[in-house]
């Protein structure tokens, strides 16, 4: 088989997990590089910019600049402004996904948004819950980052962004359009960004039900990494098969 042109790499549970680089990580991507092939970033993490997210791997020691990056908070910027024009957005998420927004061209507003824009929020609270649920009963659309529901962390796991969401869907009763993996805006957004095809790209991820399955979908292939979310045990009882399974990015050639 050629060798791939690019290899898409997951963040959390892949590169590292909290502050933490996965061992061999930065000596398995320069790897890639040296033998030609491209490396990208792909993130469902809506709480950094691109460029802030850059500057972390820099200083973890992997090369990397804002252009190597897709996050599902640039996706969703992108996303909105590609469907819907510049619009008035009331973000349930950090400071990451505010500057996104902002950079696309849309403005933040509490009041009258044109959308809610939920993702992960380690500072959400009745009140955020309580003014997207009025934003969207009264006619603003509801538009998730992604919906991971638990997020890896040196120490284990943390609620993710989808438990956000989650609760925003169950007050309003109104189902988001969800952006990042495994659907198919981000993914679109990632290929349209770099003029790459699905059969150039190898997806490598920790999570099944959104890396692999948003690879597989896409038509590209899939590497699963097992220093994340998803076990060995988990590809029968949910169903999703990636194409090959390593202990971790290091394995990676």
């Amino acid at each position: 088989m050629n060798k791939p042109a690019v290899y898409i790499l997951d963040l959390d549970g892949v590169v590292y997990r909290g502050r933490t680089v996965i061992p061999g990580a930065c000596e398995s991507i320069d790897r890639l590089r040296s033998l030609g092939s491209r490396v990208v970033f792909l993130t469902n993490n809506a709480t950094r910019t691109r460029e802030t997210t850059a500057r972390r791997l820099v200083d973890m020691g992997i090369s990397c600049n804002a252009g190597d990056v897709i996050s599902s908070a640039y996706a969703v910027s992108v996303y909105i402004s590609e469907q819907y024009g510049s619009s008035t957005i009331y973000p349930v998420g950090e400071q990451g996904l505010v500057e996104e927004l902002e950079l696309a061209g849309h403005t933040i507003i509490g009041l009258d948004a044109d959308y809610v824009v939920a993702g992960l929020d380690r500072e959400f609270t009745y009140e955020k819950l309580a003014r997207a649920l009025d934003l969207i009963i009264n006619g603003a659309g509801f538009i998730a980052t992604n919906n991971d529901t638990m997020l890896p962390t040196e120490h284990g796991f943390l609620p993710g962004a989808g438990s956000i969401v989650a609760a925003i869907q169950a007050a309003s009763g109104v189902v988001p359009e969800v952006i990042g993996k495994p659907n198919k805006p981000i993914m679109d957004v990632l290929l349209r960004e770099y003029g790459m095809r699905s059969e150039e790209c190898v997806m490598v991820g920790d999570r099944l039900e959104t890396d692999i399955l948003a690879g597989t979908r896409a038509g590209m292939r899939t590497v699963l990494v097992l220093t994340g979310a998803s076990g060995i045990e988990d590809i029968e009882s949910l169903g999703i098969k990636p194409d090959t399974v390593l202990d971790s990015i290091a394995d990676l050639e």
